[in-house]
């Protein structure tokens, strides 16, 4: 049978339609390639942004609640159930000259331990938990050369009153600055080491470390790790 002229024309229009939404698809594929990586840097950051400010507000509140407690206030980290970094707050009272605690209470005092239900069942007794935050799961401690979620890795303020179990904490005092952390792999930091919260995102792609400037200050700053130099203040790249 005889293809008729406005057969073929139909034929025509239907092929160039197709041609176009071939060209389209491409584009759209094209434009996705080249928009997810910068996506995704962008997420990553966003993220990174929000915890080293989170850690960073966690602990200038601890700080401010030492000095108007008169008090040590410890701020706990650890590994959630769901692996999600955790920074739990408490306060351990410290024994007042001028209306001391009984003897057990004082002697329990400054402990750098959360005591509840020690002391009769009187929450007085208590020391309170001031706060509990936990991070995004895409944020996970990793201190940049070691494993993921390792938090004797991800954590270096470790030992006090000469006890090397009382680790992944730090105590802020009442004069507003930090009782040093004890152990070995807490001392003052390196481009590479040092008391620290070691962490980064999912992909491992860029690494952080709060740490506090001095025993002193009780102040925080954050590190970024960059390749060659190492964990520095300034002069950061993104990845």
């Amino acid at each position: 049978m005889a293809v008729t002229a406005r057969e073929r024309t139909i034929r025509a229009v239907d092929g160039f339609m197709l041609v176009e939404l071939l060209i389209v698809i491409v584009l759209i594929g094209l434009l996705a390639a080249i928009a997810t990586p910068v996506a995704g840097k962008f997420i990553r950051r966003s993220e990174d942004l929000a915890a080293c400010a989170t850690i960073r507000q966690v602990l200038a509140v601890a700080r401010l609640e030492a000095v108007r407690r008169t008090a040590n206030v410890v701020v706990e980290l650890s590994l959630s159930p769901d692996n999600r970094i955790r920074l739990r707050t408490f306060q351990d009272r410290a024994n007042d000259a001028t209306s001391p605690l009984p003897a057990d209470e004082a002697t329990a005092a400054g402990n750098c331990v959360q005591d509840i239900g020690t002391f009769g069942t009187s929450p007085t007794t208590d020391e309170p938990t001031l706060g509990d935050v936990s991070l995004s799961p895409r944020i996970h401690f990793w201190k940049q050369g070691t494993a993921r979620d390792s938090v004797a890795e991800g954590v270096r303020f470790d030992q006090y009153l000469g006890n090397a179990a009382l680790t992944n904490r730090i105590v802020f005092v009442p004069s507003g600055g930090i009782s040093p952390p004890q152990g070995s792999n807490s001392g003052a930091v390196t481009n590479t080491d040092g008391r620290g919260i070691y962490f980064a995102d999912w992909g491992g792609k860029n690494y952080f470390r709060v740490t506090v400037e001095s025993d002193l200050s009780g102040k925080a700053r954050v590190d970024k790790y960059v390749a060659g130099p190492g964990y520095v203040t300034s002069g950061w790249h993104w990845q």
